[in-house]
């Protein structure tokens, strides 16, 4: 370590020398560095790279990204129709008269009960499309937010995400209205074929074993 001397410590005591006062007041170069060391190693290196690391415009530019933005939008879409599965359930339990719990008809009368907990198919039907949603929007989110990270062109992008929102939201219409098939099947493959096209263009950038 550095160590500056003190005027004091001059025989001539305070302001006596004016060649000591300078070198009190004008540290070598090398002082900072000494000082910022640890263990023997340098550390100012280190607290560069850290701060040359956090630069909160580079998130700010991945934010007003086109992509990003056309991702973010889309993604918003296809989670809300996944929500909406959930109050759509409660609706057609309560329309068809038929529940899963106990505790969901104890204010009936005893006889009603026993025909209320039952399944019915068109409260099932909703059932198995929100988890169908689940098993695809899910991996949708997940992979597109990668490949959106992996810089694509924004034309290609959008036809990704808009085919695979089409096609979910199609999905739901041909499950719930019982459309003939096969509609429903191949609004699913080609859902599930755009989530396949997404995570190939990211494992074919960022691929590393």
């Amino acid at each position: 370590m550095f160590m500056v001397p003190s005027p004091l410590d001059h025989p001539g005591g305070r302001n006596s020398d004016p060649e000591l006062l300078n070198v009190a007041n004008v540290p070598p170069p090398e002082f900072l560095g000494v000082c910022f060391s640890w263990n023997g190693h340098r550390l100012d290196p280190f607290l560069q790279s850290h701060q040359s690391s956090f630069k909160p415009a580079e998130m700010a530019k991945l934010i007003e990204d086109e992509v990003f933005m056309a991702f973010a939008t889309y993604s918003a879409i296809v989670i809300l129709k996944m929500m909406l599965m959930s109050p759509m359930t409660a609706f057609f339990r309560l329309t068809r008269g038929a529940f899963a719990n106990e505790e969901d008809v104890a204010l009936k009368p005893v006889e009603e009960r026993k025909k209320l907990l039952r399944t019915h198919t068109d409260v099932e039907r909703v059932r198995r499309c929100h988890q169908n949603d689940i098993e695809n929007i899910v991996p949708f989110v997940l992979i597109g937010l990668l490949y959106a990270l992996t810089g694509p062109e924004l034309s290609t992008a959008l036809l990704h995400f808009r085919v695979f929102a089409g096609c979910r939201i199609f999905h739901t219409i041909a499950y719930i209205t019982v459309l003939p098939q096969p509609s429903r099947g191949l609004s699913w493959v080609v859902g599930m074929l755009v989530t396949f096209s997404m995570a190939y263009r990211v494992l074919s950038k960022v691929f590393v074993l």
